[in-house]
């Protein structure tokens, strides 16, 4: 006889559905049903029972159908969630204190990350309570989004992206209390949109984008008890007044924070506290969007072609938008040029219409009206056009292309300033400069009738990317949100490495020099803000430097670290260290009368069996690659007093040593006995490490006045440390700072050298000392604090804009053709006719020395002005020149 297999736990009842993992978890399962071959159960023909024996020969086909009910089988997914950036954990009901979290209790935390939509229910565990899904880029929700999370009751989607809500996007969550959509972009809100929600109780659809709710929205709602619904637009008028009683008859209670925008008499009023009297259709028409573009009075000649764009606040089906002409209703007319499209409603929030004029005739001089016409009354915008009949100076018609779009620009009269409404998101909820709801470009053509550059400030970015980075800028920050906005930027800048335009950089440096200013309030923001420049140290090595000399970025990005001890450190927060990919951040609030030196060394991990140099021959070591290095995390390593530490034989167990620097004990003690205060302050003590230098652009060449050879360019070939000190004078170091760097990049004649803030920035080598330099160690010593690194000549140095490689203008070339041809057709002439030309021998030699000349300047300016990074290319030139005086002084003879 086989031996029976074990049925292990008690299975589930019969009708129990079998919960399936996946992404078919979504697919209803018919109960299983198992039965016995014979299909009696275990009783006899005449119902007597049979032989224990025989029954248990029946139950043998059942074990399949009993080990599948079993509990323990089940294929619902449980903790760690298989969604990346998600977090599960269990979750201990409410009302019982002090005990373990309940194992079936599930809170699953997504927030914070690149979600684009809401996680599929099938990877969630089927005992998920709370499901947080804040600050992700979910754009929508669609129906069923949710479906199978029947025992979800607290869901929160807030400061996301949400534009369209479809009918049925709740449906399956029975037992949600809590749902929280507030701060994205819906403005179409139905009875649909909360089917599925009977035991709802708390619901925050505020920071939206509508300006109304319709009656009945929250009828799918019964046991709803509190509600917050407040815009920027919400307008508290007639079609509001239906809200009042019904919360009443429902006990619902409206949020304090429920605010009125509109109209400006009740403007910030709580709506729950206003008397259904007040909430009136009358007065003046007030709209939270109207504009046309253009708005100011366009010259245009006669054949050209003119669109307009009117945009008005949507109120309801009797908002519609008329075309006037001088009074006059205007309707589409093909054979004149008039083409009227038809009004479209965006988001049940805004109402566009547009006119396009064809073909201008003289005609269509005079006022063009857009009408906003309600049930409440009119409203309108004015735009006068003149047409001109004769030719004049104008501007040509342009085509620009830049990173706020694409700009087609009409022939325009000289003296005028044209404009351009930006096309590219004419609706977006991210606030403009200025806050104007019209968006346009501006560019005027000059008296002259030449362009001059266009203002394209008020467009947004065409790149996702810099629209977003641009919204942070304009953004208000305050203590209570100044980390929730530093962590949602760096989400974006762990993506640096694909940044494509140079004001990514400028205004992720704008953010982290405006959070500086809460470091002391928020000690968090110390590790988000080096978390974020380390990333820019990813970006393309000419985006930085277009960056440095567009809004001086990167040396603003350097000088916030700087001072990142002086403004967090306090006496209940001496010490702060932060670990990063590319830059380390140590700090100490230190007493000077205490201070015995101090030596730091910056190394960063590596794998056990990867090694991190080979050696080579004694006291020399090949450099570890940057791109081996580049996922682990610089640190420091601090020690008082003055030990002697090797780069080469770092004592820490799989590290390698980077850099290091030897802070004397004598630090604190150079200022004179009459300058010294009586009591020395706290001094705050601060050291930065760069893996590299590319935070460091100048504008111009690499080396700076005071360098040994400023001629020479030279590039970073190790890491950038950094020490400084506020709160306490320092003066001249009467000990030197020791500092030993390992080297990332092969190159010659090494330099030792500090970071000169003043200017444009660049390197300087004055009171900077090179000791000694190995193939892959360099030390120095410095007699000053600052950033210290070593420059060498690379083998292959970075080009920066406008330098090698930037070619002249097409039309240099056929000049200096023509110009080849004629001086040298002057010699050849002078040479074959000397005979006949009556002029003295010296003259006629002056003369060719001169023509040739010419010449060869000529051809070694246009052929080698852009080859500035080759030495010979260069002395060549000097030469040539050189020699060219002497003809050019006997001429003037």
């Amino acid at each position: 006889m086989a031996p029976r297999p074990a049925l292990g736990r008690p299975g589930l009842p019969l009708s129990t559905p079998l919960a399936r993992s996946g992404p078919s978890s979504r697919r209803t399962v018919r109960p299983l049903r198992c039965r016995s071959p014979r299909g009696d159960g275990l009783m006899g023909a005449g119902g007597r029972r049979m032989p224990v024996r025989s029954a248990r020969l029946l139950l043998l086909p059942l074990l399949p159908c009993l080990l599948l009910l079993a509990p323990g089988t089940r294929g619902a997914p449980g903790c760690p969630v298989p969604i990346r950036g998600c977090k599960c954990s269990g979750e201990r009901p409410k009302g019982l204190s002090g005990g373990a979290h309940n194992p079936a209790r599930r809170r699953v935390v997504c927030g914070g990350g690149d979600l684009p939509e809401p996680p599929d229910p099938g990877l969630l565990p089927n005992g998920t309570i709370t499901l947080l899904l804040s600050n992700n880029k979910i754009t929508g929700l669609r129906n069923g989004s949710f479906l199978g999370l029947s025992l979800l009751e607290k869901l929160d989607l807030r400061s996301n992206v949400i534009s369209t809500v479809q009918p049925g996007a709740f449906l399956g969550l029975g037992e949600l209390k809590r749902l929280d959509l507030s701060n994205n972009r819906i403005g179409c809100l139905t009875s649909e949109t909360f089917q599925g929600l009977p035991r709802l109780l708390r619901l925050n659809i505020s920071g939206n984008i509508y300006s109304s709710l319709q009656p009945g929205v929250f009828d799918e709602l019964p046991d709803l008890k509190i509600v917050d619904f407040g815009t920027e637009f919400l307008t508290c008028d007639c079609r509001l007044r239906w809200l009042l009683p019904w919360a009443r008859n429902h006990s619902l209670q409206l949020s304090e924070r429920t605010l009125c925008a509109y109209p400006s008499a009740l403007h910030a009023h709580a709506l729950s506290s206003l008397q259904e009297s007040q909430l009136r259709c009358e007065g003046a028409l007030e709209l939270h969007t109207h504009y046309l573009i253009p708005s100011l009075r366009q010259v245009v000649f006669q054949g050209d072609r003119l669109p307009f764009q009117c945009s008005a606040s949507y109120l309801g089906n009797d908002t519609q938008i008329h075309w006037y002409h001088n009074g006059a209703p205007m309707e589409s007319d093909e054979q004149a040029g008039i083409v009227l499209a038809e009004n479209l409603i965006h988001d049940c929030t805004f109402i566009t219409s547009e006119l396009t004029l064809s073909h201008i005739g003289v005609w269509a001089s005079g006022e063009w009206e857009c009408s906003v016409s309600t049930v409440q009354g009119n409203t309108s915008k004015k735009v006068e056009i003149v047409v001109l009949e004769t030719s004049a100076s104008y501007c040509p018609a342009e085509r620009v292309t830049n990173n706020r779009g694409d700009f087609r620009w009409p022939r325009t009269l000289a003296g005028i300033t044209a404009y351009q409404s930006c096309l590219q998101y004419p609706f977006t909820s991210v606030p403009l400069s200025g806050g104007a709801p019209g968006t346009r470009a501006s560019r005027r053509c000059d008296r002259a009738g030449r362009w001059e550059p266009g203002d394209y400030s008020h467009c947004l970015y065409t790149n996702d990317i810099t629209r977003v980075l641009y919204t942070f800028v304009l953004m208000p920050i305050n203590a209570s949100n100044a980390l929730t906005l530093a962590h949602q930027l760096r989400v974006y800048t762990a993506e640096a490495a694909s940044f494509s335009d140079m004001m990514d950089v400028v205004y992720v440096a704008q953010m982290i020099q405006k959070f500086l200013g809460y470091v002391d309030q928020i000690k968090e923001l110390v590790e988000v803000m080096v978390d974020m420049a380390s990333n820019l140290m990813l970006v393309d090595e000419h985006l930085l430097w277009l960056a440095q000399r567009e809004d001086k970025a990167c040396s603003g990005i350097v000088g916030a670290l700087e001072r990142i001890g002086g403004a967090a450190l306090s006496p209940h927060a001496q010490h702060i260290s932060v670990n990063s990919r590319n830059v380390a951040l140590e700090a100490y609030l230190i007493k000077p009368h205490s201070y015995v030196g101090l030596t730091c060394t910056a190394f960063q991990r590596r794998e056990v069996g990867v090694s991190g140099v080979q050696p080579s021959s004694p006291g020399q070591d090949v450099p570890l690659e940057p791109e081996a290095l580049a996922d682990q995390q610089l640190r420091f390593r601090c020690t008082t007093g003055r030990p002697n530490v090797s780069l080469s034989s770092f004592h820490i167990k799989n590290s390698v040593a980077l850099a290091s620097i030897q802070l004397p004990p004598s630090l604190f003690s150079t200022l004179p006995a009459a300058l010294a205060p009586p009591v020395p302050p706290d001094c705050t003590l601060q050291l930065l490490v760069f893996r590299n230098g590319r935070l460091f652009r100048s504008h111009g060449n690499t080396s700076r006045p005071g360098t040994a050879e400023p001629s020479k360019r030279r590039g970073v070939a190790t890491p950038v440390i950094f020490a400084g000190t506020s709160g306490c004078g320092v003066g001249n170091l009467t000990e030197p700072v020791a500092v030993s760097l390992r080297h990332w990049a092969e190159g010659t004649d090494p330099l030792a050298a500090w970071w000169n803030q003043d200017g444009p920035g660049g390197w300087s080598s004055e009171g900077c000392k090179l000791r000694f330099s190995q193939p892959n160690v360099s030390s120095l010593y410095c007699q000053h604090l600052g950033n210290v690194a070593v420059l060498m000549e690379l083998s292959a140095f970075p080009r920066e804009a406008g330098g090698s490689g930037a070619g002249l203008h097409p039309v240099v070339y056929p000049c200096t053709a023509l110009l080849l041809l004629c001086l040298f057709s002057t010699i050849i002439t002078y040479i074959l006719n000397h005979s006949s030309i009556h002029v003295s021998r010296k003259g006629w030699h002056m003369l060719l020395n001169l023509c040739f000349h010419m010449a060869m300047t000529s051809a070694v300016f246009v052929g080698g002005v852009t080859l500035t990074n080759y030495q010979m290319v260069c002395q060549a030139g000097v030469a040539q020149s050189a020699a060219q005086v002497p003809s050019l002084s006997a001429l003037t003879l």
